[in-house]
């Protein structure tokens, strides 16, 4: 029986950096090193291309960011189509968001979360506008919807026109291991430190953690704990929270003890993992959480706010916080600090947690997710 033919849009890669950029590669590394016995599996455009590539990645001036729509929406109004005619596609898959308006065969988006509708604020009125509707229409005819968890699927169905049943949930490929036998780095930072790894917009609520922290560290025996918070200042202005977070900082008088990093080598971000005492994610708004993961990759025990899609990926391996509230977080952090056994035990739930997102696990639940589409 000839092989079921998939059209895989990849060229958000050009400009990607954050899940969705994670999920495609994951993807590609399972579809060029394992053949699958029912699909062939179409790259577009190739990824040896978007890696030579650089004229989109990075900071871009105004008019590249424009000129990259325009091609992508061309792309996704003319090219997708045609290559879909032309290679007789079963399922054209775009993992990033966006379906053509028509295609040959079926059609699957990944959607990873609701942030467009849930966080408006967060996106160019106009450009959410005219994406939202051609999200719309395109999934309007002959499409299905794929996300990443249960809770993602639950808030999508709140805003999609797309019926239950073609809302499909496929855990992603975390794409990493246990990194506990890795070569060890030595320590950029001599105290021990809570660690938080991300962009410092306003929805990753680092401002409450800054709070938090101010009041742990006034307490007897944790006077030289640090606070190290790696990442860079938010991409949007309006969305960027790290003037508050150094106002906070300064404020309470934590110069000395809440560590910027700013952009790291990966080098200098593997040290961090491998020498925190533990990882705290306090953010209210994410469609995966995949720091959780990387996280438990390194051997860390994991605190998080009650946030349906942190709940759901970290399961019983991390500490959820009792309640948001920086009281709330500054009780988890003591915990966490008073409690060594409770943080080994935390660090070997994560591992076997860890285990349920592998990159086999995932391509054969998207294969099984594409038998299912066709034979609809």
């Amino acid at each position: 029986m000839a092989k079921k033919k998939i059209l895989v849009d990849i060229f958000y890669l050009h400009v990607a950096q954050t899940g969705i950029k994670t999920y495609i590669e994951c993807l590609c590394d399972e579809i060029e090193n394992h053949a699958s016995e029912d699909f062939e599996f179409m790259l577009s455009p190739s990824r040896q291309s978007i890696r030579k590539s650089t004229f989109f990645k990075g900071k871009t001036k105004f008019w590249k960011n424009l000129l990259y729509q325009g091609i992508y929406f061309f792309r996704k109004l003319i090219v997708l189509p045609w290559l879909s005619l032309r290679y007789q596609a079963h399922i054209v898959f775009s993992p990033d968001i966006l379906s053509p308006l028509w295609a040959k065969g079926k059609k699957v988006s990944v959607i990873h979360d609701a942030f467009f509708w849930e966080s408006p604020s967060h996106y160019h009125p106009i450009w959410l506008k005219v994406y939202l509707a051609f999200l719309n229409a395109s999934l309007a005819r002959n499409a299905h919807v794929i996300t990443v968890s249960k809770h993602s699927k639950k808030q999508l169905q709140r805003y999609l026109d797309v019926s239950d049943a073609n809302i499909d949930v496929v855990y992603p490929s975390s794409g990493l291991i246990q990194r506990n036998a890795r070569r060890e780095t030595p320590p950029l930072v001599e105290k021990p430190y809570f660690l938080h790894v991300g962009v410092m917009e306003k929805r990753k609520n680092l401002t409450m953690l800054v709070h938090a922290f101010a009041g742990f560290v006034k307490q007897q025996y944790f006077e030289d704990y640090r606070l190290v918070l790696v990442g860079q200042p938010g991409p949007r202005k309006h969305l960027d929270d790290y003037d508050n977070i150094q106002s906070l900082i300064q404020q309470y008088q934590l110069e000395e003890k809440v560590v910027l990093t700013g952009y790291v080598s990966q080098v200098a971000l593997e040290s961090y993992y491998q020498h925190a005492l533990g990882y705290v994610f306090p953010s209210l708004n994410e469609g995966f959480g995949m720091p959780v993961l990387e996280a438990f990759s390194y051997g860390l025990p994991v605190i998080i706010a009650d946030q349906g899609t942190l709940v759901e990926v970290g399961g019983d391996a991390v500490l959820k916080v009792a309640e948001n509230t920086p009281t709330g977080l500054e009780a988890s952090l003591t915990l966490l600090a008073r409690d060594e056994q409770l943080r080994k035990e935390m660090v070997e739930r994560g591992y076997r947690r860890l285990g349920q997102f592998s990159s086999a696990d995932f391509f054969l639940s998207l294969q099984h997710c594409f038998r299912k589409i066709l034979n609809e």
